[in-house]
């Protein structure tokens, strides 16, 4: 009996692989129970560095509801795609110096399965759910109980990290040593968030001063008074929408709304068809372990059940994972328009907590990397706001090295 309950615990456990079709990095990836018929599948890449004492970094992509395969294959993965569907190499990987782990959630994102009526409608679902598959994920990967974790991602990830955090910190679980949170070009605070859209276009002349003026500022202010009383959805997208549409125009984005500088090619302004094509081949599908399902770029199901999410302000769990001393960093590139670096820094500085005062005061200071300034930085205790120089919403994407000179500075515990 007891071998056999020995046996069945080493089944439950995964273990690295290396495989040529995955250019030999070594990884395992897994799928955890959520509620009575979800799941949530992961991709875990151990450190290229020191993986017996590297810490866990998780990584989140936003939507709601879009696969953090995207940010694998283009941002801070291993690897990105091929037209050939071939793989090529990222020297600027962030598992150069962290066991890297891609997470599709919630429920229903990505290669993870959604059981009927269990997709998550709000954060506190959010980070339930993620308590939940960490504790599988450390029960498939117990080599990590207590390491020191990171929760990263970007875009929407601004909703569900600081609510992550918020409840892994309320958890107090010792196997789960969270020690930072970090936030890029993240949907935090709508309230304040919105009218920066009318600020950012009018610094950046995607509009006139009469657009501005006349159109955009005042519906921007009616916006953002109707989401700080709570009002109805339906009338918060009217008011937001009229100053968003004489902005970015009606149909076809008239840019690129993560990066001002480019045009707007596909779904989701960048054209994702190497990575879609790639992980519907049945050889990577069946060696990620997911054998009949089929990924999905961003689930419009998931985005649905959240609709009622968007305008919550999730500032106050940022300050209560402040509070308790896990380190937070936010960061955003300075050409994206969706999640601007203007709305990141109005809702910083609006966040009450009891470094507040301080924060607000802090200079902006030169971010160096490799001898030259890659942005500005500035912060309080263990609150940091930077804003990085010549990078869209996906900053990996646009500055691979100074992101992985910034994530190593974030996990280095010296």
């Amino acid at each position: 009996m007891n071998k056999f309950i020995l046996l069945l615990a080493v089944l439950g456990l995964a273990f690295c692989s290396q495989n040529p079709l995955f250019l030999n990095e070594t990884y395992t990836t897994g799928l955890v129970n959520i509620g009575k018929a979800s799941d949530i599948f992961y991709w875990h890449f151990v450190s290229r560095s020191d993986a017996q004492k590297d810490p866990l970094v998780f990584w989140l992509t936003g939507g709601p509801g879009c696969s953090s395969e995207l940010a694998l294959f283009t941002e801070n993965g291993p690897f990105s795609v091929n037209d050939d569907l071939s793989l090529k190499y990222n020297p600027y990987s962030w598992n150069n110096n962290a066991n890297l782990v891609f997470v599709d959630q919630p429920v229903g994102t990505g290669f993870s399965k959604a059981g009927m009526g269990e997709l998550v409608k709000n954060e506190e679902e959010v980070g339930e759910d993620f308590y939940q598959f960490v504790l599988g994920f450390l029960e498939q990967n117990p080599q990590y109980k207590g390491r020191p974790l990171f929760v990263t991602g970007e875009s929407y990830a601004g909703h569900y990290i600081p609510a992550i955090g918020a409840e892994l910190v309320r958890q107090a679980n010792k196997d789960i040593n969270l020690q930072g949170l970090a936030i890029g070009n993240g949907w935090v605070t709508p309230e304040v968030q919105q009218p920066a859209y009318g600020e950012y276009a009018h610094k950046n002349k995607l509009i006139n001063d009469l657009q501005y003026y006349a159109i955009v500022k005042p519906a921007y202010s009616v916006c953002e008074s109707l989401i700080a009383i709570k009002a109805p959805l339906f009338l918060i997208e009217l008011s937001c929408d009229i100053g968003y549409k004489t902005i970015v125009g009606l149909g076809k984005p008239k840019f690129n709304v993560y990066d001002i500088r480019k045009p707007c090619i596909g779904a989701l302004c960048y054209n994702m068809t190497n990575v879609d094509n790639f992980l519907a081949r049945e050889d990577v599908k069946t060696a990620l372990g997911v054998s009949g399902r089929e990924w999905q770029e961003c689930s419009y199901a998931v985005h649905q059940e959240l609709q009622h999410d968007e305008n919550v302000n999730l500032a106050n769990d940022v300050a209560f994972v402040l509070q308790n001393n896990v380190k937070v960093l936010v960061y955003s590139g300075d050409q994206d328009f969706a999640c601007n670096y203007i709305g990141g820094l109005a809702w910083t500085n609006k966040m009450k907590w009891s470094g507040q005062a301080d924060f607000q005061k802090a200079q902006f200071s030169d971010y160096i990397v490799e001898g030259k300034s890659a942005g500005e930085i500035k912060g309080t205790g263990n609150f940091n706001f930077l804003k990085v120089y010549q990078a869209g919403h996906m900053v990996p994407m646009d500055q691979p090295q100074v992101a992985l000179h910034m994530i190593n500075s974030f996990i280095s515990q010296n």
